[in-house]
């Protein structure tokens, strides 16, 4: 299983922050918290694959932050209590970020926390102008799941993550990313209906990284062309 140090060290060769002389910071510096921080570095990965650009940006302090600061739980999306980071993202004639730990706000109203979030820039701009939460609405491009689990995984969050994709508008990708899967969980997430189940993801087998990342590319480059 992987180690808090393997996923923090995933991150780390990911993102380039060692090679650009800037430091990771974990807010909660726990192996759950950095599993979320190692999918979102997988997602900027794959956005640079399908020919985007991802760049590291502080809320207080802008683009290439020398500390990169990870929520330790779910937070608002304009809080600047911390110089909290995102990916400032482009691809094509698409502007958009990926953020980690932000709560939105459904289409009924209801607060939902989502791990990884992809979110139209000018949406995102407009939060933190106005301090308003997010909207699950048409400017969520996808809800990413992140579940690192110690032993052998239930049902019970992904059903939990299915409630919340039903509050939201059709994104591009609804995923549920774990380090484990079980057969009851397997079975629930067989379902067509179902996100997108990456259910064996860890930085200790490159086969479930690439599988995640190629999955990933081509959702970004599909979207690039649509209008």
């Amino acid at each position: 299983m992987a180690t808090l140090n393997d996923l923090k060290q995933r991150v780390d060769s990911l993102l380039g922050l060692t090679a650009a002389n800037r430091l990771l910071q974990l807010n909660s510096n726990t192996r759950e918290r950095a599993y979320e921080a190692y999918v979102l570095s997988l997602c900027a990965d794959a956005l640079r694959r399908a020919g985007g650009i991802a760049t590291l940006t502080g809320i207080n302090s802008g683009p290439n932050p020398a500390t990169v600061i990870f929520r330790g739980g779910p937070g608002a999306m304009s809080s600047t209590a911390q110089d909290f980071c995102y990916l400032d993202c482009s691809l094509a004639i698409k502007l958009f970020e990926i953020h980690l730990d932000v709560v939105y706000e459904g289409q009924s109203g209801a607060n939902h926390e989502i791990d990884v979030s992809i979110c139209d820039s000018g949406h995102a701009q407009d939060v933190r102008d106005s301090g308003k939460a997010p909207r699950t609405n048409k400017n969520l491009i996808a809800a990413i799941e992140c579940k690192f689990y110690d032993s052998t995984p239930g049902v019970v969050l992904a059903r939990t993550f299915v409630g919340l994709v039903n509050d939201c508008s059709v994104n591009r990708l609804n995923a549920f990313v774990s380090n484990r899967t079980s057969p009851g969980l397997d079975a629930y997430l067989s379902k067509t209906s179902s996100p997108k189940p990456f259910i064996d993801l860890t930085p200790l087998s490159s086969t479930s990284e690439q599988r995640f990342i190629l999955n990933v590319e081509q959702v970004f480059r599909q979207w690039a062309v649509s209008r």
